[in-house]
């Protein structure tokens, strides 16, 4: 059974969002979806877990959590915010812009990254190749009593592994942090300074922050529980740790303009301007409202850079390594002449 693409996600994501608008029931929505023709396994078996689920009388967001593994937390967090505010048409508009955006990113990247992929892998075996039979070389042998194709392709293999590996590591790293930063401040704090993704993460925490308090204020909750929600929905460890403090400064009797205050690491300072005169004038549904529109198009915008600038970076990191291995090509060549020259006389 195939994963969705976030591009599968995003239209799943869509079309659920057309039935919870229409009002139409999700036992409803699902079943209608599953009568499809050409529906993929994967897609199928999220509908199949909605109705299971909600069978058993579980919440929408509690059935698509346990639907299936294509289903993230952060997924199931946003669906359950919504479903408590009574918004759950935004939820799934979030979730199929976002996973839109995902898409459109990992496209630019790929794309940009498929030149200096064949690059490296034309030039690990040419240099190499160009290596090994300047060094197998001498006067007196011209071939050492290895094969010059199989060291060849013993050492390109070397070399291959070891850009793999690097290549391997250096994404675990970064899946271990963005996967912590969810929860943790610390890895939040860490991951929003890394250039670039730092700034799409950040952008897209304040988006599904904002909408999904927004949401909550529409549906007539307290603030203290719009505060709680929001932050959980984040998938942020800084937003989350401070609208958990700041839930029980609400509940102890202050403004949620002083939560925003004093959390600056969570919160941006034009953020929390905006809210404090929002909150005197009566108007923070509004006022979320237009932060996450703000957000969610710095997001896009954060999100187009990435795309340009990964491929670029990693062209760059390309050419160095294959300026090295010319260079090495190149000593050993020198070294060969030097030989023949010392051989001569």
């Amino acid at each position: 059974m195939g994963h969705l693409s976030p591009i599968a996600k995003s239209q799943l994501y869509g079309k659920l969002e057309k039935y919870a608008r229409s009002g139409m029931g999700m036992e409803r929505a699902c079943q209608s979806l599953l009568e499809q023709p050409r529906l993929p396994d994967a897609e199928a078996k999220i509908y199949n877990g909605l109705l299971s689920g909600l069978s058993e009388g579980k919440s929408i967001g509690g059935s698509l959590a346990e639907a299936s593994g294509d289903v993230s937390k952060l997924e199931s967090e946003v669906i359950t915010a919504s479903e408590s505010g009574g918004q759950l048409e935004k939820g799934f508009r979030h979730l199929a812009d976002y996973f839109r955006r995902v898409h459109r990113t990992r496209q630019k990247v790929r794309k940009g990254l498929a030149y200096p992929i064949v690059l490296i892998h034309l030039a690990v075996p040419i240099c190499t190749l160009a290596t090994t039979a300047f060094a197998s070389f001498s006067p007196e042998r011209i071939y050492a009593e290895r094969s010059i194709f199989s060291e060849t392709l013993r050492q390109s293999l070397v070399s291959f592994a070891w850009l793999y590996t690097i290549a391997f590591v250096v994404l675990l790293v970064g899946w271990l942090i963005f996967k912590f930063a969810h929860h943790i401040s610390f890895a939040d704090a860490l991951l929003s300074r890394v250039p670039l993704i730092g700034r799409v993460h950040r952008m897209l925490s304040l988006e599904r922050f904002c909408r999904v308090f927004e949401i909550f204020l529409l549906s007539g909750s307290t603030m203290s529980q719009a505060l709680g929600k929001a932050g959980a929905a984040s998938a942020s460890g800084a937003i989350r740790s401070a609208a958990k403090r700041g839930t029980e400064r609400i509940e102890q009797g202050s403004i949620l303009a002083d939560v925003f205050f004093q959390n600056k690491v969570a919160f941006p300072s034009d953020l929390a301007r905006g809210i404090a005169a929002a909150e005197e004038t009566g108007m923070l549904d509004q006022e979320f409202d237009s932060w996450s529109l703000f957000y969610g198009a710095s997001a896009e915008e954060a999100m187009d850079k990435l795309g340009e600038w990964v491929p670029r970076l990693f062209y760059w990191v390309i050419l160095v390594t294959v300026a090295y291995l010319i260079v090495r090509s190149a000593i050993a060549y020198r070294d060969l002449l030097m030989e023949l020259i010392d051989f001569s006389f």
